[in-house]
């Protein structure tokens, strides 16, 4: 085998052996938010991936967030063009699956219909999976 051949031969070895795109995931932490009506949400602060993350797609995104207990509100996961409604205090989604996984996300609040009593949500954090 030439020498040539063999370099060749072994860059394609290591190139099938190493992934195409590494895995990984970030995490985003938020300040409480103070939701205090049914039709007008109320933003979290924004939660941008690390530095480190420099490419990469999101696969899924899990939640939580926290509210007092019997208190009910509409959540919502933002990226810059839209909103995810979620459908209870933690739980994972892929309906972020695609985006660029340097997104920065940020939470959104509303109380329920009907409830008029201002509901503080608490403990906000996403967990952003990418590969």
């Amino acid at each position: 085998m030439s020498r040539q051949r063999g370099c060749w031969l072994a860059l394609a070895m290591l190139t099938l052996a190493s992934p195409v795109s590494a895995a990984g995931s970030w995490v985003g932490q938020a300040g409480p938010v103070r939701a205090v009506l049914a039709e007008r949400s109320m933003a979290s602060a924004t939660m941008p991936p690390p530095p480190a993350v420099t490419a990469g797609v999101i696969e899924e995104v899990r939640w939580r967030y926290g509210v007092p207990a019997g208190q009910v509100v509409t959540g919502w996961l933002c990226h810059p063009g839209g909103c995810a409604e979620l459908a209870s205090s933690a739980g994972s989604s892929r309906a972020l699956a695609g985006l660029p996984a340097t997104t920065p996300l940020h939470f959104r609040f509303a109380l329920a219909p009907g409830q008029r009593a201002a509901v503080r949500v608490s403990d906000l954090q996403v967990i952003v999976n990418y590969r």
